[in-house]
């Protein structure tokens, strides 16, 4: 391997952990911590209507596998929609895409970045197994109604779909 495996994302620059927000206004962190489950509750279950209430009209999805493998970026809440609706008739298994050591690194009144592990499992009704790990990178704007999502970086610590492998030994 080329690059570094241990930190690869901060060594990269892809991620900057701070210290974190105030501890103030603990009903703020809490929603925003939850427009994120709620992201994955909208993929896992399917519901391409609940997944886009957790966009901002302007939202981007953008991801990459160990910073090697760039994933989008997809820009506005209708194409976010469209490309991870795109993946469900290719998945036979159930997802669960599970955060983990859910931090809020901002949080003003209009808006807030998070950061959450990701581990995503899979089953097929016969066994379960970890598909992935990784973690998100969320910034959200708080539209007065609901917190929603302004830009989400996902970030992958292995592939997780056929010929990605090969892109990362280019």
């Amino acid at each position: 391997m080329s690059w570094r495996l241990p930190g690869w994302a901060s060594h990269s620059k892809v991620l900057t952990l701070g210290k974190g927000a105030d501890a103030d206004n603990p009903g703020a962190r809490q929603l925003v911590i939850e427009r994120v489950a709620r992201y994955c509750w909208a993929y896992d279950e399917r519901q391409p209507k609940l997944l886009g209430d957790c966009f901002t009209t302007d939202g981007i999805w953008e991801g990459n596998v160990l910073d090697k493998v760039p994933i989008g970026p997809f820009n506005s809440r209708d194409s976010i929609v469209a490309w991870l609706d795109g993946f469900w008739p290719h998945q036979h298994d159930q997802r669960r895409h599970m955060l983990l050591n859910n931090l809020v690194e901002s949080l003003s009144a209009d808006s807030a970045t998070t950061l959450s592990y990701l581990l995503l499992m899979s089953s097929d009704g016969a066994q379960s197994k970890i598909e992935c790990t990784g973690f998100y990178r969320c910034e959200l704007r708080n539209e007065g109604d609901a917190w929603r999502i302004a830009r989400m970086t996902a970030c992958f610590d292995a592939p997780f779909w056929p010929g990605a492998l090969e892109q990362l030994s280019d």
